[in-house]
C-alpha cells in the first residue's frame, strides 16, 4: 500500500522533527563535554537553531533569484534572524560558552576540533533540509519555501514539537 502523498503545509513541521532527531544524535557527539553551563537539551536546542539559521541562508542563496524577488539571500537570513532574534542569540551565546569551555579544557586545538563538529552538524542537517524542502521541480519547490517563510512557518514558534526545550534554552540566556 502507497503511502499517502505530503503535504505541502505540513512540510516544514515534518522536517523540523526529524532535524531535531538529527540534531539530538549528533549534537551529544559534537558536544560531549561537560560543564556547569551544558546539557544535551541545550545542546540539541542551539544546533537547531543553528541549523534553521543556516537552512534560511540557504533557502535565500537558492531560491530569491528563481522566484523573482530582488532581496539578498543576507537580507532574508537577518530578516528571519531578527524575527527569531531571541532564540539566534541564546543559540549563539550557548555555542559561545561552549567554544569556550572547550579551550579551557583542551585549548585552542580543542577549541577548533568543537567548532567544526558544531560547523559540519548544522551544514549536513541544514543541507539535509534544504534537500528535503527543495524536492521536485526547483522553481515550484522554491516558491513554496520562500512562501513557508514569508508567512512565519519556518519561525521558532509554539507550532514546534520542541518548543519548550528551545525557550528553556532562552530562559538559560537571559539569566
Amino acid at each position: 500500500m502507497d503511502a499517502p502523498r505530503p503535504r505541502p503545509d505540513n512540510l516544514a513541521m515534518r522536517h523540523r522533527c526529524s532535524t531535531l532527531l538529527l540534531a539530538a544524535c549528533v549534537a551529544p557527539a559534537a558536544l560531549a563535554q561537560a560543564g556547569a553551563a551544558t546539557s544535551q537539551a541545550r545542546d540539541t536546542a542551539a544546533v537547531f537553531i543553528a541549523q534553521s539559521n543556516y537552512l534560511v541562508a540557504r533557502l535565500g542563496a537558492e531560491c530569491l533569484t528563481l522566484v523573482g524577488r530582488a532581496e539578498s539571500p543576507q537580507a532574508l537570513a537577518a530578516n528571519w534572524r531578527q524575527r527569531n532574534a531571541r532564540y539566534v542569540n541564546a543559540s549563539s551565546k550557548y555555542l559561545d560558552r561552549r567554544l569556550e569551555e572547550a579551550e579551557a579544557e583542551g585549548g585552542s586545538l580543542r577549541r577548533e576540533a568543537m567548532l567544526g563538529e558544531i560547523r559540519s552538524a548544522v551544514q549536513n542537517s541544514g543541507e539535509s533540509s534544504l534537500r528535503t524542502l527543495l524536492q521536485g521541480r526547483k522553481d515550484e519547490a522554491c516558491m513554496r519555501a520562500i512562501t513557508l517563510l514569508d508567512t512565519g512557518t519556518l519561525d521558532i514558534g509554539s507550532n514546534l514539537p520542541q518548543i519548550a526545550q528551545l525557550d528553556a534554552l532562552v530562559l538559560w540566556a537571559e539569566k
